[in-house]
């Protein structure tokens, strides 16, 4: 599925005119990963995303706790002009994707989402689509960022792609990266779509199709919308019982 935007940011500006090392900057432009202040579920409870470092243990979707090999920092966006629509972030209401909290999601980070359809077209009930396909559904909204803000992202990888739990039952999709492998912006979006160890990556039309059928099923319920989500595994609900 084609996803991609291909903005790349703003760069700092050196003072006094000098030249900025592109590879002494974090990346810009990155519109995967997690924004900072994102929790996520590890073995010693729920902790921000950017407070998180290599060997960390970190509770995946099917395979337990997992230590993160790598993490990667920069922004979404920064500088003086007005970043791009395609690069907005998007805000989930509480309780949408089963998230306890409000959650900021990138326009390009993967999420793992259990369909109805899905299971009727590949047999599969779980599909993993980009944030950005969700905008206008069940409350979900781009998020301009302020005028000269910046946006720090913190990407995060494992051995092998996992799936893990975000502001409560959120499952977000990272990817895998060796020790010590470094990458370049465009490796970096790739590595989201590689080698994935569940979910389907539906055609484009396929995943307009799903989350049309997800909303349809929830227009006019009683009960405040949100996508329907695995069950928790018990350290997830024990988390979840102490989360603020």
């Amino acid at each position: 599925m084609g996803f991609r935007i291909n903005f790349h940011g703003s760069q700092p500006v050196p003072e006094e005119g000098g030249l900025a090392d592109p590879s002494s900057q974090p990346l810009a432009g990155l519109a995967c990963g997690f924004s900072a202040g994102t929790r996520l579920a590890t073995r010693d409870g729920w902790r921000p995303v950017e407070a998180l470092v290599p060997g960390d243990m970190v509770l995946t979707f099917d395979r337990g706790s997992q230590p993160i090999r790598s993490v990667e920092r920069g922004f979404l966006w920064r500088g003086p002009t007005a970043c791009p629509l395609p690069l907005w972030p998007l805000e989930v209401p509480q309780g949408v994707l089963d998230n306890t909290q409000p959650l900021m999601l990138l326009p390009e980070q993967t999420l793992l989402i259990e369909s109805d359809l899905a299971e009727e077209i590949y047999g599969d009930p779980f599909v993993l689509l980009p944030a950005s396909i969700l905008d206008g559904v069940l409350g979900i909204r781009r998020t301009a960022p302020l005028l000269g803000s910046s946006v720090p992202v913190v990407s995060i990888a494992f051995e092998s792609p996992e799936i893990v739990y975000a502001n409560g039952a959120a499952l977000v999709h990272c990817p895998s990266r060796k020790v010590g492998e470094t990458v370049s912006i465009d490796r970096l979006h790739e590595l989201h779509l590689e080698s994935l160890t569940c979910g389907v990556i539906p055609t484009l039309d396929d995943a307009r199709r799903i989350v049309a059928a997800l909303e349809s099923a929830h227009a006019g319920a009683a009960t405040p919308p949100r996508l329907p989500m695995v069950q928790t595994v018990p350290l997830l609900d024990a988390l979840l019982i102490h989360a603020a």
